[in-house]
């Protein structure tokens, strides 16, 4: 059984379109000539219709492939391989990268209010992608945002990385229904490995004579050398085996103190000064050793902070001095000593 129906276009030209039909299904097919488009659209889906368009032609090269019609035209230009950088200021990442979007993003390329995604993959480009988030971490759906929020030429981090890891990085853009493009060419980096390193010189200081109820004699300077790429950054502790300068031949302790020793009769004590660093950081001295002149801080068996940065740090410096007081009821002896052992540590 056949129904017929036609219809009028332009003047003087009649179609006609059939359709098949039975009890249960209904097969609908026209034509109306080229050149026109439709959409549809949901709560959570949106759909384009093209009428007219080739169906079959495709413009492709030995990595892409588009095809023709109307909606292929409306698509912006793929976006160039993003830059990717696994180190700043001398500091190699082990958590994080930075993504800068190619600067044809920011330029006549693309309207201002293009947006894009960044896609990335770990170790190989296979199956799905995940997708760099607003807040730099990494999860299943794509974010678009302008070139600007992504950092514009200074970038943005993809952060909460694997360390010794590669991963490849891809963008796409949009600017609007029906215009996202294909991901771009990829670019990669490797993530760096947690490291740090420490020293402090020279290994022993002699204190000299210690005179009785003079002013605090203070040694030679201790020397330290600290950085780590520690995202948290890291401290130097300090602690010491006698709590003071011991004699063993007198049995007699000068006691460690925090404050200022030229008040005291007698004391022992340290400060730390000069904390500078290459980049990063910053490094700084941590109460009670970050005072000045003759103010001191006291070490004991238990480890203190004396040195602390907040971030990653490259070149990081300092000194330290040891101070000592005695009275005239100090008992005399050659052998008075303390062991200070100081110890580096990483907030990874």
């Amino acid at each position: 059984m056949f129904r017929y129906a036609w219809g009028l276009s332009g003047v003087g030209l009649l179609l006609f379109a059939t359709f098949s039909t039975s009890p249960n299904y209904s097969l609908n097919s026209y034509s109306i000539g080229p050149g026109s488009t439709n959409s549809s659209a949901s709560t959570t889906y949106k759909a384009q219709a093209g009428i007219g368009e080739t169906a079959t032609n495709k413009t492709s090269s030995t990595t892409k492939t588009g095809s023709a019609g109307g909606v292929q035209t409306e698509q912006l230009s793929v976006p160039l391989a993003p830059t990717l950088s696994n180190s700043n200021g001398g500091i190699t990442f082990y958590n994080k990268l930075l993504v800068v979007l190619n600067d044809n993003a920011g330029s006549s390329n693309y309207p201002a209010d293009v947006s894009f995604a960044i896609a990335i993959w770990a170790n190989s480009i296979a199956g799905s992608p995940n997708y760099v988030q607003a807040s730099g971490i990494v999860g299943s759906s794509p974010v678009y945002q302008t070139y600007t929020t992504w950092g514009g030429s200074s970038g943005s981090y993809i952060t909460g990385l694997n360390p010794s890891t590669t991963y490849y990085v891809e963008v796409s853009a949009k600017q609007g229904l029906f215009t996202t493009t294909t991901l771009g060419a990829s670019q990669s980096a490797t993530t760096g490995s947690p490291t740090m390193t420490f020293s402090i010189s020279p290994s022993s200081i002699s204190m000299g004579s210690i005179v009785p109820g003079a002013s605090p004699t203070i040694s030679s300077n201790l020397i330290f050398n600290f950085a780590t790429n520690s995202a948290s950054g890291g401290s130097v502790y300090i602690s010491g085996q006698n709590t003071g300068l011991n004699s063993p031949s007198q049995g007699h302790i000068i006691a460690a103190y925090s404050g200022n020793l030229a008040t005291q009769s007698e004391g022992f004590g340290v400060q730390a000064t000069n904390p500078t660093q290459t980049s990063g950081g910053p490094l700084s001295t941590v109460n009670p050793f970050n005072g000045t002149s003759n103010t001191v801080g006291a070490e004991s068996t238990s480890e203190h902070q004396i040195l602390t940065t907040a971030a990653a740090i490259v070149g990081g410096s300092a000194n330290a001095n040891l101070q000592a007081k005695s009275s005239i009821s100090t008992p005399y002896s050659s052998d008075y000593s303390e062991t200070l052992t100081f110890v580096a540590a990483g907030n990874f």
